[in-house]
């Protein structure tokens, strides 16, 4: 008998159907062997058979041998070439089972080999593995056992106890790795703007006295140990007992926070005092769960990152304690008026009790409410941590708490001031938030004395009646800097937030003769130089008066400037060329686009629009001889640590001939001494002071702008219409009649510089010079004025008026009585309004013009004949020279001032009346400040 195991084309078979090789291989073999005995002559069929047998089953004996590759042939026949291996297997596996059982009943019968159909059949049973459902399974199906061994049907597909373990492990892992990820990806960001936004402070020049505040949110920023342990004490006790232990988050409060917003409560977050910061200084206040486990978070790594202390530290200085108070030491100062470091036990428990709602909590709204939080802190430190024994707790008592009253800092008369602050920074650079939030020490150049000398001396005008319509705009600048040492803009910034000193426009007056004083000097007329100062004088078409008509034949330029006398001071302007005032007057500091500066011949007279503190800044300029320094108010800008943020930085530039500028100051001596200021004489106590006074036509403004060699200050006072859409004629008050700028402007700056400079040493003004580009003639009035400005070196020499011949003929020395004559109108017009103060001119006067007058004929005898060849000096060339001033229009804009200025408003400056409200307005608004 053959062994089966000798051939090998069915085991190659075998290896085909992927089962047990050695069970495929005894199986073919056997059939093989039997066919061949029994049926010699079909030993090529039956290895066909066997082979096909082979490649179903690969077992098969006999006749089953036949069945086997009948059955096998059926399944190939069934599942053709190129179908799924799955059907292929199943055909397979259903022919192996066939031909294993023909093996098995043929062996037992024929061969009584039971062992050999046994082995048969087992390698039948592994070549079929799959075909009923009896297979092993392997990976996650069986892993998972899904679908479930062992069940039919509709239970067979349902989740198997594994499955479940296995989704919950699987959720728990994501969760873990999620939180990794999360916790390694969220970084702690900078902090929030409003946590760390601070109060910017501003002071006065001490660097001391606070003038106000900007803020958005009122917070001082305390460094830990500054906060004191009261505070800290009370707030551990109150919001997070475990503080000190926990590591960031409570899983306690959390649990504890969730139960009670699934029962449908208010929403709470289980926040520990760490949350609270972290919500506070970074994320801002969230209520929903992804904003609480980003908090939580972020509280754990602030845990890590920084100590308890620091985090307590920064809660205190961040977290809102009701009455606009943004941490620990506004809170202090809102409630009880004190630095946090003083809080005392009872104080500080008030202050933590508040917290949870401020406006509830705080005793000013609900006192019993208060009192019951207030208990709860200070039991929660007996009984919670410690921090107070009972007997210490038993002593306190619930502690008395200040109005709550919210203060606007720009109330009264400092609003201006910080607002002038304010639009000073944003010029240098500062943003809006920055100054409101910045946490800034901003130190002003304003001296708290010298501005509550101005204050006080506006506010006494109401004993004097000033009416309510009255407005009045002052600022005092020192010259060597231009720092800006105090100002009156107003009563009240929040009722009036237009600035009188920055803001409000005015018609100049006679203050602008400064700048064709100047101009006059750069152009080489000294102050001996001799101008018409006779009244009318007509130059084309426009016709210029002196106050009252007065007449003051020929005058120096030094006592026209006295004097102010219109008419010399026109012929100076036609003579020199009125662009070169208002070409003095922006070199000294007004702005080009100042309203109503132009070049017209009127410019003289005042018909520009400046500020107080234009005309101040420009004064400052003659004082400082000739150094423009831009005025400022802003000295310094710190930050909150103390490091320098901001200085400012000198602007000086010289833009006048020193010379010039003291020859402009001895000129400008005489109307505070002599002339239409005199009255400041009497109380600056022999300071020596210059100035000019200043008054609009129809008395609409009046000015008085002066100095000494230490301060400057400008006065402007206007009247605007009930609408304020114009101006009015400013309404007399004090026993004044007339409201020029002798009159209160001079009053209130001799009462506001007298008090200011007291103590301070007196100091002396600069004698006159002579120019270094002086003219040799200084000009007479024995001829008819020359009007055409000059083409040569030689001065203009102004004389007696064609149109108009003085009762007496002047000589080039006028006699006692002559000088009588021409004074008596001066007399007589001041008479209505300031008497006494004409009288103390007309003794003054006389000796002044006699002097000045006989040093001028001295020198102008042979220079009057060059005079007179240069510029054709007699009449005929003075009407022509005349008529070619027409285009400067008739805009004499100005009434003089005091006892010699305001005349036209009476009547007698014809045309020249029209000039300065065409143009301007007393006050009109700009963007200024």
């Amino acid at each position: 008998m053959s062994d089966s195991r000798g051939p090998s084309r069915p085991s190659s078979g075998s290896g085909r159907d992927g089962g047990s090789g050695t069970g495929r291989s005894r199986g073919a073999g056997d059939g093989a062997s039997s066919a061949r005995k029994q049926f010699p002559g079909a030993q090529g069929r039956s290895r066909t058979n066997g082979a096909g047998a082979g490649k179903g089953a690969g077992k098969s004996s006999g006749r089953s041998a036949g069945a086997g590759s009948a059955a096998g042939r059926s399944a190939n026949e069934g599942s053709p070439k190129g179908t799924s291996r799955t059907a292929r297997r199943a055909g397979t596996a259903g022919a192996g089972a066939a031909g294993a059982s023909g093996a098995a009943k043929s062996g037992a019968a024929k061969n009584g080999t039971a062992k050999r159909s046994t082995s048969a059949a087992a390698g039948s049973g592994r070549g079929g593995r799959g075909g009923r459902g009896t297979a092993k399974r392997t990976g996650l199906a069986a892993a998972l056992n899904y679908p479930r061994a062992g069940k039919k049907g509709p239970l067979r597909w349902l989740p198997s106890l594994r499955m479940f373990g296995g989704a919950i492990a699987l959720i728990v892992l994501l969760g873990l790795g999620g939180a990794v990820w999360l916790y390694n990806s969220t970084d702690v960001p900078q902090a929030d703007d409003v946590a760390v936004a601070q109060t910017t402070r501003v002071y006065f020049s001490d660097g001391k006295t606070e003038m106000g505040q900007f803020s958005e949110v009122n917070r001082t920023i305390l460094p830990n140990d500054e906060i004191p342990q009261t505070v800290k004490d009370a707030v551990v006790a109150s919001e997070d007992t475990t503080f000190y232990e926990n590591r960031g988050v409570s899983p306690k409060g959390i649990v504890r926070a969730l139960w009670n917003n699934l029962k449908g409560g208010s929403r709470q977050g289980g926040s520990t005092i760490t949350q609270q910061y972290v919500e506070r200084y970074y994320t801002g206040t969230t209520t929903s769960y992804t904003g609480k486990v980003k908090e939580m978070i972020m509280a754990l790594k602030a845990d890590q990152e920084l100590s308890k202390d620091e985090i307590l530290s920064r809660y205190l200085n961040t977290i809102y304690f009701g009455r606009g108070a943004y941490g620990i030491q506004a809170a202090s100062e809102a409630y009880f008026g004190k630095d946090a470091k003083d809080l005392d036990e009872s104080e500080a428990a008030l202050l933590v009790a508040v917290i949870p709602a401020p406006s509830a909590y705080d005793p000013a709204n609900d006192k019993e409410a208060s009192a019951k939080k207030w208990d709860r802190v200070i039991t929660r430190e007996v009984n919670m941590t410690g921090s107070l024994t009972e007997e210490q707790a038993d002593k306190l008592e619930f502690p008395e708490t200040s109005k709550n009253k919210q203060q606007n800092y720009l109330e009264g008369t400092n609003g201006y001031l910080l607002m002038m602050v304010r639009s000073e920074l944003e010029r240098e650079g500062f943003t809006e938030e920055e100054i409101n939030t910045g946490g800034y020490k901003i130190v002003s150049t304003v001296s708290k004395k010298d501005q509550d000398i101005t204050v006080d001396t506006i506010d006494g005008l109401k004993d004097e009646g000033r009416p309510d319509a009255n407005r009045v705009g002052t600022m005092s600048i020192d010259p060597d800097s231009g720092a800006i040492t105090a100002m009156y803009g107003g009563p009240d910034f929040v009722k009036q937030s237009i600035n009188d000193a920055t803001q409000s426009r005015m018609q100049a007056g006679s203050i602008f003769k400064s700048f064709a004083l100047i101009a006059g000097l750069e152009n080489g007329y000294g102050l001996n130089s001799t101008w018409d100062g006779n009244s009318p004088r007509t130059f084309g078409s426009w016709t210029v008066n002196n106050f009252g008509h007065t007449s003051y034949g020929p005058i120096s330029l030094r006592q026209a400037t006295t004097n102010s006398v219109n008419t010399a001071y026109a012929g100076l302007n036609v003579a020199m060329g009125p662009e070169k005032t208002r070409k003095a007057a922006v070199q000294l500091g007004i702005p080009e686009k100042t309203p109503g500066l132009n070049d017209d011949a009127s410019n003289v007279l005042g018909s520009a629009s400046p500020t107080v503190r234009e005309m101040a800044e420009a004064y400052a300029t003659i004082a400082a001889k000739g150094v423009h320094h831009q005025s400022y108010i802003v000295d310094s800008v710190s930050n909150p640590d103390g490091s320098d943020e901001y200085e400012h930085k000198d602007s000086s530039k010289r833009v006048l001939d020193e010379k010039v500028a003291i020859n402009a100051t001895v000129a400008l001596q005489g109307p505070p001494s002599t002339g239409s200021a005199r009255s400041v004489a009497g109380v600056m106590g022999g300071r020596p002071v210059a100035g000019k006074t200043g008054t609009s036509e129809s008395f609409k403004s009046a000015w008085f702008v002066g100095f000494t060699p230490q301060m400057v200050t400008a006065v402007g006072m206007f009247q605007p219409s009930e609408d304020g859409k114009s101006e009015e004629q400013l309404t007399p008050f004090g026993g004044v009649s007339s409201m020029t700028g002798g009159s209160w402007p001079a009053t209130i700056w001799g009462r506001i510089m007298s008090q200011t400079l007291e103590g301070e040493p007196i100091e002396q003004f600069d004698g006159e010079v002579v120019l270094d580009n002086q003219k040799s003639s200084a000009g007479n009035a024995t001829k008819a004025p020359v009007t055409q400005a000059p083409q040569t070196k030689a001065p203009t020499t102004t004389q007696a008026p064609t149109t108009e011949e003085p009762s007496k003929e002047p000589s080039e020395e006028p006699s006692d009585e002559e000088s009588s004559k021409t004074e008596t109108p001066t007399e007589e017009e001041s008479s209505k309004s300031e008497k006494p103060t004409e009288e103390e001119s007309s003794k003054t006067e006389k000796p002044t013009d006699k002097e000045s007058d006989k040093d001028d004929s001295d020198k102008g005898k042979d220079d009057s004949k060059d005079s007179d060849k240069d510029k054709g000096g007699d009449s005929d060339k003075s009407k022509d020279d005349s008529d070619d001033s027409k285009d400067s229009g008739d805009k004499g804009g100005d009434s003089g001032d005091d006892t010699q200025d305001s005349g036209e408003s009476k009547g007698g400056s014809g045309k020249g009346k029209d000039s300065g409200s065409k143009d301007t307005k007393n006050a009109t608004k700009d963007d200024g400040e």
